[in-house]
């Protein structure tokens, strides 16, 4: 994602387009499609959308589709698969550290798929979400596994929010991105006003099996729990593969 006025997926739109749902046919995603649950006929915003594959499945579920990114580049080409196939998607350019073009409470639900590694601010990014959704709206989003190899072999230390420069990116990657330690996504996410509802560890393949995962997704909802009640309840488990095609770190 890079800065705002240097947007890191400018540099690789190309490849990136040409890589990841070329077609434009939308994201195959059975454990994101899962936590999503039913969203026909809400508003909901695809966060760091890129060339538009997340955004065309949450189309394809029936939802109202608005799609966000800070790179002018990677949004050309997801601005032409809805001209060549349209599905109703809005797309604007904003940075999801602050999400300036939306107002306060305008959306049901947000999406993060594979995005939130690439965004400089964490805290600001889970803050700016919480603001623009709706009453008890939802946030699911997938990271790369934070925990386990093959990410480890890039990161410095574990337990250091730090950018770090991947040791073999691919050509359609920047060559950088951030790493957290997973308390730290899981406090953050408290800190801006949301509730874990479940956690999805999943292997990307199902080649990958026997291994550890690589991915992680999560669905919270925005709002306190009751009294009595604390956040650390979550529903955490394994799945085989999500089967979401290519990835590095």
């Amino acid at each position: 994602m890079g800065d705002a006025s240097h947007p890191a997926y400018d540099e690789v739109a190309v490849e990136y387009s040409r890589t990841l749902d070329p077609e434009g046919l939308g994201l195959v995603d059975p454990v994101l499609t899962e936590l999503l649950g039913g969203v026909a006929g809400q508003e909901v915003l695809s966060l760091a959308c890129g060339q538009g594959q997340d955004a065309r499945l949450l189309a394809r579920l029936g939802a109202m589709v608005t799609g966000v990114d800070v790179s002018a580049e990677i949004l050309r080409y997801a601005r032409e698969h809805e001209a060549s196939d349209p599905r109703g998607i809005v797309y604007v350019q904003g940075d999801a550290q602050d999400l300036e073009p939306f107002p306060d409470g305008r959306f049901d639900g947000v999406v993060c798929h594979l995005a939130l590694m690439d965004i400089p601010h964490l805290a600001a990014t889970l803050r700016s979400v919480a603001r623009v959704l709706r009453e008890h709206g939802w946030f699911v989003f997938s990271i790369v596994h934070p925990c386990y190899p093959p990410h480890l072999e890039n990161v410095e230390d574990y337990l250091l929010d730090h950018r770090y420069r991947k040791l073999h990116p691919p050509g359609w990657l920047p060559q950088h991105a951030y790493h957290r330690p997973l308390a730290t996504y899981v406090e953050e996410l408290v800190r801006a006003g949301f509730r874990i509802e479940r956690v999805v560890e999943a292997h990307r393949r199902d080649a990958d099996a026997g291994g550890v995962p690589g991915l992680l997704y999560a669905r919270t909802v925005q709002g306190a729990l009751p009294n009595g009640f604390t956040n650390v309840g979550m529903r955490l488990r394994p799945r085989l593969s999500a089967n979401v095609g290519p990835r590095a770190d």
